[in-house]
């Protein structure tokens, strides 16, 4: 479909704070004309979006798979069907992520997701093994490892370049060579499962790093004394990602991190795991069995593994236990996340020449239509 108009939307425009009645053109799978309906030029198949709210795409930076699917353990035949999961949910744009695993095993994964063929795949999210042993989470201890050369050439291998982020705990020996390797092959550094002190983090904050995976989740605790990871997050200019569930964080943190990081640096993840979209019972993250019951995902000791959250949800989360406007819970799924990535110019926007990347949702935050490239992928109308 080369020609589209859009026309009839309620358009919010993230990048503006502004919610505006416009219609949009679309060209080649490029924005090319926002504008009144009887501004707009003609040519090409028109949709009537009845009053719809029309936003950019929705962007996931931490999925483990969905839809059944194990981003670590499926066969690459299966990806798809997690691909069409999340599209169902408005995520146009997700990071792939693999949690820690023996790193011949990590490497496996990063080359079937870099092979995978996947509208919405945008790149490879690395989470672990060098991480805190003692913040580690749900990640198995027995692959947690000290930064080295060797090991992270092997994870990585020849995919860098797919490589978007990477989360690491600054404390560990050789982080700070670490953070050079990640910064060598493009990726944006991200502090997580760390019980690093707060002048620790503020180095490395110093440093480069602007990013923090699931804030307070696998981290030391906020202390009046020793502010920690969770601390510098608040007191920095740095992105902060948190899993708007009401389970991983109480709707007063998620407000209070809303109220420290203002609505321009917070960016909402899914953390999804296979059980997303499926039955509660047994799944796997990696090599560790889980049970989801009443939508929670644990071990089988009681540590939260991931969640069966959707983006459109977390979206809706947010604004109720923050109080934030329809157009600042949208900011925080598509141009917080792309600012981060330096994607801004390409997706997460409402502007002219950016991807024709949209979510069509109702007033309830349903979604109704996805759009990419500026073909329809997903039409819960029909």
């Amino acid at each position: 479909m080369e020609k589209l108009n859009l026309t009839n939307a309620r358009i919010v425009f993230p990048e503006k704070g502004a919610l505006k009645e416009k219609d949009v053109r679309i060209e080649s799978g490029t924005i090319v004309e926002i504008a009144d309906r009887s501004n707009l030029a003609s040519g090409g198949s028109t949709i009537d979006l009845d009053g719809h709210y029309l936003a950019p795409g929705f962007i996931d930076l931490q999925v483990n798979g969905a839809g059944g699917v194990d981003f670590l353990t499926c066969q690459s035949d299966d990806l798809e069907r997690a691909s069409e999961f999340l599209l169902t949910h408005g995520t146009t744009s997700f990071l792939g992520t693999i949690i820690t695993q023996p790193p011949e095993a990590m490497n496996a994964a990063v080359t079937k997701l870099s092979g995978a063929n996947m509208k919405n795949l945008l790149g490879i999210h690395i989470e672990g093994p060098f991480l805190s042993k003692l913040a580690r989470g749900t990640h198995n201890a027995s692959h947690v490892l000290e930064p080295d050369l060797e090991t992270f050439k092997t994870i990585t291998g020849d995919k860098e370049e797919d490589i978007r982020l990477f989360t690491f705990a600054p404390e560990l020996k050789k982080a700070k060579d670490l953070l050079g390797w990640i910064q060598s092959i493009g990726a944006l550094p991200s502090v997580g499962h760390s019980k690093a002190s707060y002048d620790t983090v503020n180095e490395f904050l110093d440093l480069g790093v602007s990013s923090f995976t699931h804030l307070f989740n696998g981290m030391e605790n906020f202390h009046h004394r020793n502010p920690g990871p969770v601390g510098a997050a608040l007191n920095s200019g740095s992105f902060v990602g948190i899993i708007a569930d009401g389970q991983h964080l109480h709707p007063a943190t998620v407000e209070l991190v809303k109220n420290a990081k203002d609505s321009e640096r917070v960016y909402l993840v899914t953390d999804a795991i296979a059980a997303a979209g499926m039955d509660e019972g047994r799944y796997v993250l990696g090599d560790q069995p889980i049970i989801v019951n009443d939508r929670l995902a644990r071990l089988d000791n009681g540590t939260i593994a991931g969640s069966t959250l959707t983006l459109e949800k977390a979206a809706r989360n947010y604004m109720k236990f923050t109080g934030v406007s329809l157009v600042d819970a949208v900011k925080a799924v598509t141009v917080n996340p792309a600012k981060l990535l330096g994607m801004e110019d390409e997706i997460g926007t409402m502007d002219l020449g950016s991807r024709a990347d949209f979510v069509v949702f109702d007033r309830k935050l349903e979604v109704r239509t996805v759009i990419i490239d500026g073909e329809i992928v997903y039409d819960g109308e029909s």
